[in-house]
Parts: structure tokens; sequence; C-alpha cells
């Protein structure tokens, strides 16, 4: 995916990763990061061109989902194979509606959609949850030999994003709603 790399990680450490050693918790770090704000966001933030989205229809509109958001833009239709006219379909909002006839089907749109480039804010906490995962050192953090008592630190893998991460995060991501009933009338 590579949303952010090792250069904008040590850019932020202020230093040069120390070994390869790091460099590879490092790499593993920004995967895992870069996952966990995708699936948090609900966003991937590449930019598509022309890619084919595939979706049911039950009746004749189809809400398009929240992850090919910002910037769609729609270039053909198809119900079942079937190329549809444009003047035979409307979207508004995240909603495609279509003009009377298929009601149950498969909708394929050819759309392009996404960011031109990660917003820098989604950068900077991909950034912030690896060195902060870089800075856990597992293992043994205290003992005690009366009574016998040993206590472990966390590891990274256990720590997902932190509360900051996701308050930076929270515009990106799609908040519930409360639901309101679509109207099978289409805009035609």
């Amino acid at each position: 995916m590579g949303l952010a790399t090792a250069t904008d990680v040590t850019a932020r450490l202020g230093r040069p990763l120390a070994d390869e050693l790091e460099a590879a918790r490092v790499a593993a770090y920004l995967a895992d990061a870069e996952a966990l704000v995708i699936d948090w966001c609900g966003s991937d933030f590449i930019q598509h061109q022309d890619e084919p989205i595939a979706l049911p229809l039950y009746g004749d509109q189809v809400e398009i989902p929240h992850c090919h958001f910002p910037g769609l833009k729609l270039t053909a239709v198809e119900v079942d194979g079937t190329a549809v006219l444009p003047e035979d379909w409307k979207l508004i909002g995240d909603t495609l509606y279509l003009r009377a006839g298929t009601s149950v089907g498969t909708v394929t749109l050819t759309a392009s959609w996404g960011w031109p480039a990660p917003p820098p804010v989604v950068i900077q906490v991909i950034c912030a949850e690896v060195i902060r995962w870089l800075a856990v050192s597992p293992g043994t953090i205290s003992e005690k030999t009366g009574e016998l008592e040993v206590e472990y630190a966390q590891t990274a893998a256990d720590a997902g994003l932190s509360h900051t991460a996701k308050a930076s995060l929270r515009r990106f991501r799609r908040q519930a709603r409360s639901i309101h009933l679509r109207r099978s009338v289409t805009p035609f």
C-alpha cells in the first residue's frame, strides 16, 4: 500500500534506523498501522481510476458504500452485463437511481474515486503509531521476590490504534446516523 514510508518515520524519529532488525520492525509496524487506519476509517486513501464496482440491485436504487468516496465519478453503469444509458441513471449523494425496468440483479459501475494523495494527518498518525510501538519493549517490567510476582509489558501487537490516533482520524470515519426510510421514487 505505502501510505507512509520508513523515510517518514525516520524524519519524525530524528535519527536513522539503527540496523536491519529495526528496519524490519519499522516495515512490519508500518504495514500493521496502515491496516488499522484503513480498517478504522473505512477508506484506503488512494486514487482509483476507472475501476469496476459490483453491487447487488434490489429495486430501482443502489446505495454506494462509503469506501468509494470522496470524489466518486461514474463513467458507466451496467445491469447484469447490459449497459445502461446515461439518461437512465442518476447519482444523488451516495445513492444511484435507475429508471424503472430492473429490480433484482447486479449493478456494475465503472468509477473513479479516492484521494489524489493521502491526507498529511493520516501519514502523521501512522508514523506516530509506529514510533509508539517501537518505544514499547516487551518483556518483564517488574519482579517481586516475596510472594513471587512478575509483570509483563504490553507488546506492540496488542496495542492497536491509540485514542489520540482515533481522535485525529475521526473526521475520516463514517459516523452512524439515524435511520431514514428511502422512498421508491426515482428522480426522473
